[in-house]
C-alpha cells in the first residue's frame, strides 16, 4: 500500500465502484478528491477514521438513470441482490450497487448508479476538516448535527443530494463557514 500519501487526487476519471474499506490504511491522508468519477454504494465509515483529512469531495458521483427491459442485458439471470450490471449498449457496462436498482416486473431493471446511503455521523473523528463537498450525488436522510462540531469547516456543499429534514441548528456552530 501507500501508508504514506498525503493527497490522493483523482478528479475527472472515469474510475467506477465503491470506495475501498482499506482507505483507513491511509493514516497520513489530507486530501481525499474522488469527485467527478463512477463511484457507487455508500461513503464507508472509514473514511471517518483519517484523522487527518482536511478535504473530502465525493461531489458529482451520480449519473443518469438507464432502464433495461431484457434480462439478457443484465446479465441472463434474475436479479437477486447486490450489485448488478448491464450493456450499455456502447460497449460499456453500466453498473451499481443494491441501493440503485429498481426491479420493474420479472426482468425488467432501472439502475441509477451514483454514491447512496446517509452522511456518515462520525464527523468529529475528523477535527481538520476544512471542505466537505458531497454535492450531485443521491445521498439520502438527514444532515449529520455533528458536522456544526466541525470548527475548521470552510466549504461544505451539499447541493442537488436528496437530502430531507431540517437544518441541523449545530450548523450556527460553524464559525469559519
Amino acid at each position: 500500500g501507500l501508508p504514506s500519501i498525503k493527497d490522493l487526487l483523482v478528479s475527472n476519471n472515469f474510475f467506477y465502484g465503491s470506495i475501498p474499506n482499506t482507505i483507513r490504511s491511509l493514516a497520513r491522508m489530507e486530501k481525499l478528491h474522488l469527485d467527478n468519477n463512477r463511484l457507487i454504494g455508500t461513503i464507508p465509515d472509514d473514511v471517518l477514521s483519517l484523522v487527518r483529512l482536511r478535504e473530502l469531495k465525493l461531489s458529482h458521483n451520480r449519473q443518469k438513470g438507464q432502464c433495461f427491459f431484457s434480462v439478457t442485458e443484465c446479465g441472463g439471470q434474475r436479479y437477486q441482490g447486490g450489485d448488478l450490471c448491464c450493456d450499455g449498449g456502447t460497449g460499456e457496462n453500466v453498473c451499481t450497487d443494491q441501493l440503485g436498482v429498481d426491479v420493474v416486473g420479472d426482468v425488467n431493471y432501472c439502475l441509477t448508479p451514483g454514491l447512496h446511503g446517509t452522511i456518515p455521523a462520525g464527523f468529529t473523528n475528523t477535527p481538520y476538516l476544512q471542505v466537505l463537498d458531497l454535492s450531485n450525488t443521491l445521498l439520502t436522510g438527514n444532515i449529520p448535527p455533528e458536522i456544526g462540531g466541525l470548527s475548521r469547516l470552510e466549504i461544505l456543499d451539499l447541493t442537488n443530494t436528496t437530502l430531507t429534514g431540517s437544518i441541523p441548528s449545530s450548523l450556527g456552530a460553524l464559525t469559519d463557514a
